[in-house]
């Protein structure tokens, strides 16, 4: 199965208004990618495997989220920008730029056993 990924550029300060607003169009499941650091009371309260060395945090985050590729998923995008568009006129979201690429199901399924190592 192909998969759609579209992934909205946006900051470390505004991932959580941006994950709630793609929740509210029925978005369910999301990915954020960022730069910031995991504080010791973080590292020592959660399960971590590694740390991985991180560049600076510079404010910047990714929110990604996947729709089937086989729909037409036009009216879920343009419902999404439209939210978007709107909260830049509350606080500042970033430049609120959404990348389109395309994944497949088999990729995850296997890609998965580089990273463990029990």
């Amino acid at each position: 199965m192909k998969w759609n990924r579209y992934t909205i550029d946006t900051t470390t300060a505004a991932v959580d208004v941006v994950s709630s607003c793609l929740g509210d169009c029925g978005i369910e499941g999301i990915e954020i990618e960022d730069n910031v650091q995991l504080s010791q009371k973080d590292i020592k309260t959660m399960f971590v495997d590694f740390i991985p060395d991180l560049p600076p945090d510079d404010g910047s985050a990714r929110v990604s989220f996947y729709l089937d590729a086989d729909e037409d998923n036009d009216e879920m995008l343009k419902k999404v920008k439209e939210e978007l568009e709107d909260m830049k006129s509350f606080m500042d979201i970033g430049p609120a730029t959404i990348t389109i690429s395309q994944t497949e199901d088999k990729d995850w399924i296997n890609n998965w056993k580089q990273y463990f190592h029990p």
